[in-house]
């Protein structure tokens, strides 16, 4: 005898739920539509047709669920037609127990009638009188449960998106060979996501799915576009969406393009934002450009009196001596008279100034009076060291005349 603790027997039973709480739970309960066709006539009751019908119904389930989709017929005259369908992404024994339900609901809910449809969530089974190899009548359904779905705060938006994924999805269904005229996908929906599929009977060409399909999308958005999810079902084709993963099976992941005009109306508010903190920084900035110039302009001022408070101060003056030469105080470019009298050759009329290009000799009358007046002179109390004889005096201020 096995003994097992507190701790063994939770985790058992941890071990049981989690399969339950992370993959979809299918059931075959989930009846969704029946359909009863009355264009397609009456048969009687223990008749050849009825006894075709029986067997054909009782062979569907065990045919068609290893491939998922079968169509068949039974009997010669008369002949039942018949074809079943499981949803893509189920395994073959939940799809054989699916059609055996839907199988025997359609035949006691349809009785005495040589045409009906049922609909399961997992799978669906059709029986008729004539061929349906080919979709020449479309009949959609929606469950009446898609009435009790929630609204959705932004219908407008849901249809967009919904539209998006279904048009991508259909033609994924139609045109992939690989899918076996079955597609999944999800997208995004604000905060949430959208997850759909769409299918098609295997016996009818890709642009029949496509047609079907394209009308099915048309009934989903008239009656689910404003709800958290919704289901469209037909003969030959069938889509769903649900804001939960209900299918066990890979998807893609799409991705809603951005409206047209929402860059301009980013860009608009964009611009609302930042053009207020842009003036505020044109502002400041023009503001201390200004106020630079201005200390600028106020530092020159300064400067000028500064310098000429200085000259003031200090004025330049040059040094004569007892020989009347004129000696600079500073870097001044003074030239005393021996210098010029020895670069003209003691004034001689070849070296005359103003003689140039052919032109006659100007002469410039004996200036009467000096052409600077001094206005302060004193003697210099300290000889030059090179020359302490010679005794040297100061101007300290020259005025032109």
């Amino acid at each position: 005898m096995i003994l097992m603790t507190t701790v063994d027997v939770n985790l058992v039973m941890f071990l049981l739920i989690i399969p339950v709480s992370v993959f979809p739970v299918f059931t075959v309960a989930d009846h969704l539509v029946t359909f009863c066709s009355e264009d397609s006539g009456n048969y009687t009751l223990n008749s050849p047709f009825e006894n075709n019908l029986k067997s054909l119904l009782e062979t569907l389930p065990s045919i068609t669920s290893l491939t998922g989709f079968n169509y068949t017929s039974v009997g010669e005259s008369p002949k039942v037609y018949g074809q079943a369908l499981c949803r893509g992404d189920v395994n073959s024994s939940s799809c054989q127990a699916c059609l055996e339900e839907a199988s025997q609901e359609i035949f006691n809910a349809c009785r005495n009638y040589k045409g009906a449809l049922i609909w399961y969530e997992l799978c669906q089974v059709q029986y008729s009188f004539y061929n349906m190899t080919s979709m020449s009548v479309y009949i959609g359904k929606y469950p009446g449960l898609d009435s009790q779905r929630k609204l959705v705060s932004d219908p407008q938006y849901l249809s967009d998106v919904l539209t998006y994924l279904m048009t991508n999805l259909s033609s994924e269904a139609a045109v992939n060979p690989s899918k076996l005229m079955f597609a999944t996908g999800e997208i995004k929906f604000g905060s949430r996501t959208v997850y759909a599929h769409a299918q098609c009977t295997r016996d009818i060409i890709p642009n029949d799915c496509q047609t079907c399909l394209t009308t099915a999308l048309a009934e989903l958005k008239a009656c689910c576009s404003s709800r958290e999810g919704g289901f469209i079902v037909s003969g030959n084709c069938n889509m769903r969406f649900d804001l939960y993963k209900y299918y066990n099976a890979s998807s893609y992941l799409l991705t809603y393009p951005s409206p047209k005009g929402s860059n301009w109306k980013i860009g608009i508010v964009a611009l609302a934002v930042c053009a207020p903190v842009v003036v505020i920084v044109i502002v400041i900035g023009s503001c201390i450009v200004c106020l630079l110039k201005k200390r600028g302009q106020q530092r020159g001022v300064e400067r000028s009196h500064q310098a000429l408070i200085k000259e003031l101060a200090c004025p330049r003056g040059v040094t004569m001596t007892e020989k009347g030469q004129l000696v600079s105080s500073e870097d001044l470019p003074f030239m005393d008279l021996t210098t010029i009298s020895a670069a003209t050759e003691n004034f001689s009329k070849e070296n005359k100034l103003g003689e140039a290009l052919g032109s006659d000799l100007i002469t410039l009358p004996e200036p009467k009076e000096p052409a600077f007046s001094l206005c302060k002179m004193g003697p210099v109390h300290e000889s030059s060291p090179t020359d302490p004889s010679v005794n040297q005096m100061t101007v300290s201020g020259i005025s032109p005349r």
